[in-house]
């Protein structure tokens, strides 16, 4: 093929490679990534270049594996404290509420396998609380991505004894320009270089915690001494990208093969040089007494594509566990179902984990620069069942007529119907409501044992019993005369 050049291949790291996957850029965007088939010429690759668009399936599936443990606010408990307050509302120094910055960050945490957080601290100290409070001087984080991580070293109970990550110093016409920090249990130190000579130091001190101030978020459970772990997302992310290179194959075929193509006879008086394409026609010869027809081109190139294009997709959330929950329809018994939401419940509750460990561990490290004791507990999620309204209404209808005659029954049954009918009720007004079913259950049984009474009298009324009330029945006459 004479217009055939050097096959253009697309490589990527695998940090790049989930990076570009769950923001839909990078060699996502504008076909940067698209592969150049053995047998094409470069100008048909350039087309489908042009043509190609991208499925973002990873960042739902990242976005589902974080979203439900941050549905709500994380419960917080601490002692009230001036600085601590100032770093709740405004964690990285640049505005972001540690909730949010947990949020944002746990998405890296769990798409990476790994993420850093330095907690680091202002280098104008002042000498007063108040001072402090006054300028705003209070540690802060910084999350470091595991691609960043040049170099460490750990101790052998696999704690970190020196720490060495890259952050961009500024951005040139060669592009970016690192800068390489390096923490150790009682220095850090700045650099121009990787090779960190003492000619290159741009600033260096002593912080004396005595500890590097850097925390290990995983995205799940990982021994500590694994600095890169695999992303559970990597094959995910790979699937998606082979969805990718299927989808603009897909579009070339539709754009060059979707129409029909008109055949004509030709009595030789067409031009010689007519263009065959799907907007003109293919000549025959007019002694062949065919009829003008219009043909159409295979159509199993493009179903084969299409099948593997669903496939993938099927692949994806099958890797994922979220094939019950979305993107799949398949036919599944109910304790099938609830097997696979308990897996994806499991999956959640586990990341929760490591997600408070995290939070707690960024605390300490506050603690250790301010001297300050804030006596910190958080609680994240546990349980992210998902529950169906008209079933649990149903449920707790057959529990109520079961009418065991418990009131304490009947008060917890009413409590998980507000569980499921109101999860989002204000905590006063659920206790309102509770303490109203119980009176109205009390009230219930007293008006049912009441009335039973009253039953219990007029049968025995019924049955003869003393109209005048002297408690002596008298005798009556049973025959007839």
């Amino acid at each position: 093929m004479a217009d055939r050049v050097n096959e253009q291949t697309v490589k990527v790291d695998e940090y790049t490679l989930l990076r570009d996957a769950y923001h839909g850029n990078g060699i996502f965007s504008y076909g940067k990534g698209i592969q150049q088939h053995a047998r094409e010429s470069i100008d048909n690759y350039i087309k489908r270049q042009s043509l190609a668009y991208y499925w973002n399936y990873t960042r739902p599936v990242v976005d589902a594996t974080v979203d439900p443990i941050f549905k709500d606010e994380i419960k917080r408990e601490y002692k009230d404290n001036p600085l601590f307050n100032l770093f709740l509302e405004n964690a990285d120094h640049a505005g972001t509420r540690l909730q949010e910055y947990m949020r944002r960050v746990a998405v890296m945490a769990k798409l990476y396998g790994v993420v850093y957080i330095l907690v680091n601290n202002t280098e104008d100290v002042a000498t007063t609380l108040q001072g402090n409070i006054t300028n705003e001087n209070y540690p802060f984080v910084t999350e470091i991505l595991p691609s960043d991580v040049m170099s460490w070293k750990l101790d052998d109970n696999g704690a970190i004894l020196d720490f060495v990550f890259r952050q961009v110093g500024e951005f040139t016409e060669a592009g970016k320009q690192y800068i390489y920090h390096r923490w150790d249990r009682e220095t850090w130190s700045t650099y121009k270089t990787l090779t960190m000579n003492s000619d290159d130091v741009i600033h260096q001190g002593v912080h004396g915690l005595g500890v590097v101030p850097i925390v290990q978020w995983f995205g799940r459970a990982t021994p500590s001494n694994v600095i890169k772990p695999p992303s559970e997302f990597i094959s995910i992310a790979q699937t998606n990208y082979s969805l990718y290179q299927l989808c603009s194959w897909h579009t070339q075929l539709l754009v060059d093969q979707a129409f029909s193509i008109l055949t004509f006879p030709d009595d030789g008086n067409m031009t010689d040089n007519l263009t065959i394409g799907t907007d003109n026609l293919l000549a025959y010869p007019a002694e062949s007494s065919k009829a003008p027809a219009f043909i159409s081109p295979d159509a199993s190139p493009a179903n084969m594509l299409t099948d593997q294009m669903d496939r993938h997709i099927q692949e994806i959330y099958r890797m994922s566990g979220m094939d019950s929950v979305v993107g799949v329809q398949t036919a599944k018994s109910g304790v099938a179902k609830q097997w696979d939401f308990q897996r994806i419940n499991q999956r959640l509750a586990d990341f929760a984990v490591q997600c408070e460990s995290a939070e707690r561990k960024i605390v300490q490290l506050f603690e250790l620069w301010t001297g300050e004791t804030t006596d910190f507990t958080c609680e994240y999620p546990r349980d992210f069942s998902i529950n169906d309204v008209t079933e649990s209404l149903g449920q707790a209808q057959s529990a109520i007529d079961l009418n065991l005659g418990s009131n304490a029954f009947t008060v917890e049954v009413a409590k998980k119907v507000l569980e499921a009918y109101m999860p989002n009720i204000e905590p006063d007004i659920y206790d309102t409501i509770v303490k109203e079913v119980e009176e109205s259950t009390a009230q219930a049984k007293q008006d049912s044992e009441y009335s039973n009474l009253l039953n219990h009298a007029s049968m025995l009324q019924a049955l003869g019993g003393d109209d005048e009330g002297d408690g002596q029945d008298e005798p009556k006459d049973r025959h007839l005369n």
